[in-house]
């Protein structure tokens, strides 16, 4: 399951929301490169109710079933009730789609944003895509987030901040800012803390990820991460 951050009825553009090109060139070295059947990929995210037909048309979404993928809006999905959180700090169950709890792996890919909560809304927090109701979250929640990404860990196998055009100031209408940058890694904790430094959010800040590493979810300690390609210093952007 690629799992994008669909969760305003923006286009792209805005950097509000993962770019379908970026989805499409995922989905294609899946298929060409890692030899993965079509038919066992699923496109899914959960946005903001009432926003997916506009959505998917603005963002010509349905062109990438082309591939032989399928497209999923997860508000549609069977929910699985009462999931246990394991060691929760706030969170002590939620309910999650079945269609992520069924899926051998998923592939986070949020866009590269600010968020007024949060600080920063990328790969972990990028979960609640897969919940239902996502209201539950809005408390505690850099604890929560920790808390959710606890029951999805094993399957988040590679997280890919879509960072081609970042969005600076929240989460559901900031500024567009192009940024020409992905950020990609195995560990989400990693992968989060080098794109929250990358537009200038550091652990004082971003507080979830000091709860990942509490939790064993990954490692938040630059010193611990090795970064292939530009430096941070190199693509940092104050958001």
């Amino acid at each position: 399951m690629i799992n994008p951050n669909w969760v305003t009825s923006d286009h792209f553009s805005t950097g509000n929301v993962t770019l379908t090109d970026t989805l499409e060139g995922i989905i294609i070295y899946l298929i060409q490169e890692s030899k993965i059947n079509p038919e066992k990929i699923i496109v899914a995210d959960g946005g903001s109710f009432g926003t997916s037909e506009r959505f998917f048309k603005l963002n010509e979404v349905f062109r990438l079933e082309e591939y032989g993928i399928k497209i999923m809006n997860l508000n549609n999905d069977e929910i699985v009730n009462e999931i246990e959180v394991p060691n929760p700090l706030s969170l002590k169950s939620v309910n999650i789609a079945k269609t992520a709890l069924d899926a051998s792996c998923i592939i986070s890919v949020p866009s590269l944003k600010a968020h007024n909560m949060a600080r920063t809304t990328l790969s972990m927090k990028n979960m609640m895509g897969t919940i239902y109701p996502k209201s539950i979250m809005h408390s505690n929640l850099h604890k929560k987030i920790a808390d959710l990404v606890s029951v999805l860990r094993s399957k988040m196998k590679f997280q890919i901040i879509d960072g081609i055009i970042g969005s600076n100031g929240w989460e559901l209408g900031g500024q567009p800012i192009q940024m020409d940058l992905i950020v990609a890694g195995e560990d989400p904790v990693a992968v989060e803390r080098v794109g929250s430094e990358i537009i200038g959010f550091g652990l004082n800040k971003v507080k979830y990820l000091k709860f990942g590493m509490e939790k064993q979810l990954g490692t938040a300690n630059l010193e611990h991460i090795e970064i292939i390609g530009k430096s941070i210093s190199e693509v940092y952007h104050k958001f």
